[in-house]
């Protein structure tokens, strides 16, 4: 039988990890948060909720959370046709809305799907990142995406396991998009009404933007990589 890990990289989101948590548990999936270098307690809220919790120390990285989740799903023994998850902490109750992106890895119309979210409006910045991301993208894939920053994927296994890097930081899934796509996956974007909390066009959101900006530069050339099977 078919296994699905749902994978939720977690920094200080305490507010909303456990209704994430309930909502990929509800699926059925089995739910792994990585406590990124948390300041509250958002391992405890999501372990309260049924997750399993790994709890990664130092600087704040999603990259690398990401890595140690991979490594611990990669211990349990998964099968090529088993499902990953890639989902957001920040999602809550909506976390539900990933059944569609699920079902087009099951029923077979890609080896990877990218949730497209509803339009952020005022709550989103300009899309200067967005769009530098969306430009790396065609010149790296040939294809233009809708949102090539979304957090919110299902990968097959069988791919995963064939990478030995990841992009660092905030470039990770622009650097997954285009490694899956080198090693001949179907990746296609799907509608999905989840919602996630905006940075806004408030000083942090800038900043937030700048350093999204610069990994996705240094994804796009391939500097900076994260050992994917190794403990860093």
């Amino acid at each position: 039988m078919r296994r699905v890990f749902a994978l939720v990289p977690a920094h200080n989101e305490s507010q909303t990890v456990a209704e994430t948590v309930r909502a990929l548990l509800a699926l059925p999936a089995e739910v792994l948060v990585v406590a990124d270098c948390c300041r509250d307690d958002t391992a405890e809220r999501a372990r309260e909720a049924g997750a399993t919790v790994l709890v990664r120390q130092g600087r704040g990285d999603k990259s690398r959370a990401l890595a140690m989740g991979f490594r611990w799903i990669k211990a349990q023994a998964p099968s090529d046709e088993d499902i990953v998850l890639l989902i957001d902490a920040d999602v809550g109750s909506t976390a539900s809305e990933a059944v569609h992106l699920h079902e087009a890895i099951a029923h077979d119309v890609a080896d990877m799907a990218i949730g497209v979210l509803p339009p952020a409006g005022r709550h989103g910045g300009f899309g200067l990142v967005a769009g530098f991301a969306r430009w790396v993208l065609q010149r790296r894939t040939g294809r233009r995406f809708r949102t090539p920053l979304s957090g919110q994927r299902a990968i097959r296994w069988k791919l995963l396991r064939q990478l030995d890097a990841l992009a660092q930081g905030f470039g990770v899934e622009v650097g997954l998009t285009i490694d899956l796509t080198h090693l001949g996956a179907r990746v296609q974007e799907v509608d999905v009404r989840m919602r996630h909390r905006y940075t806004g066009r408030s000083w942090r959101g800038f900043l937030h933007r700048a350093r999204q900006g610069w990994h996705v530069l240094l994804a796009s050339i391939g500097l900076r990589r994260v050992q994917l099977w190794t403990q860093d």
